[in-house]
């Protein structure tokens, strides 16, 4: 489970000039404590009994934040233990990659967490310094950065290595044009919304391994948007109609 992107009622009080710079998702927890430790317990006890239960905490900026999290985790669970209340005793933990900051310490992240999933929509965003939905600047929302596609690729490179679980969620997940890119550099899960199940599996069975890593490596040593999308238009895996494609 994901605790993230939900305004809570108690929480609409909160007013910043930039909310997505601002307290949200895993500082939002830490700073009411209480909420956070509510929402572990509700999870652990719901968890109970179950094979493969998993927390993923959003925003992770620091292995700091992230064993922060990790130990309220632990402390809820040592509560149920001391109330007798049945709980699952050992979750995986896990941690949302949306800050750039992750790229620069992603070896020692990796070897850290249980598992960890991309949250592109983010990712994209705050490497870029644009807002999505801020339609003045969409222009400057380029997936296709080099930056990006690098940082990408680093993050799964990194998890790989460790054996660690690493999956790609967000709105790049379901579009086929990034498909062998995400493929090619060695992710293998991905979070989709149901409806778009059917044209990812379709992707999917249209995608050989060996094309998608010859054309995550090309795509990976240019340095332009530009010459990035000349790649893309040469493999037929582009459309001109792509809403994210700039």
């Amino acid at each position: 489970m994901c605790i993230r992107d939900r305004v809570l009622p108690y929480a609409e009080s909160i007013k910043e000039d930039n909310p997505q710079l601002g307290l949200r998702s895993l500082r939002f927890l830490f700073e009411y404590r209480d909420i956070f430790e509510q929402q572990i317990r509700a999870i652990l006890r719901a968890a109970d009994g179950a094979e493969n239960a998993a927390i993923l905490f959003p925003l992770v900026s620091s292995i700091d934040e992230f064993r922060e999290a990790r130990q309220c985790v632990f402390d809820c669970r040592d509560r149920l233990a001391e109330m007798n209340i049945p709980h699952h005793p050992s979750p995986r933990l896990g941690a949302m990659i949306e800050i750039p900051a992750i790229v620069e310490i992603v070896d020692d992240v990796a070897e850290e967490v249980d598992f960890a999933s991309i949250g592109t929509n983010d990712f994209v965003q705050y490497m870029l310094a644009a807002d999505r939905s801020n339609d003045r600047v969409i222009r400057y929302y380029q997936p296709w950065h080099p930056a990006v596609l690098r940082g990408l690729e680093k993050i799964v490179r990194a998890f790989n290595n460790q054996g660690k679980e690493i999956s790609l969620c967000g709105e790049l997940a379901h579009e086929c044009e990034f498909i062998p890119f995400f493929i090619g550099i060695g992710i293998r899960m991905l979070s989709v919304d149901p409806r778009y199940i059917p044209s990812v599996q379709h992707c999917l069975e249209e995608t050989d391994l060996g094309e998608a890593r010859r054309f995550a490596h090309a795509v990976l040593v240019e340095s332009t948007v530009k010459q990035i999308l000349a790649r893309v238009r040469n493999t037929g895996n582009h459309e001109e109609t792509s809403p994210s494609v700039p």
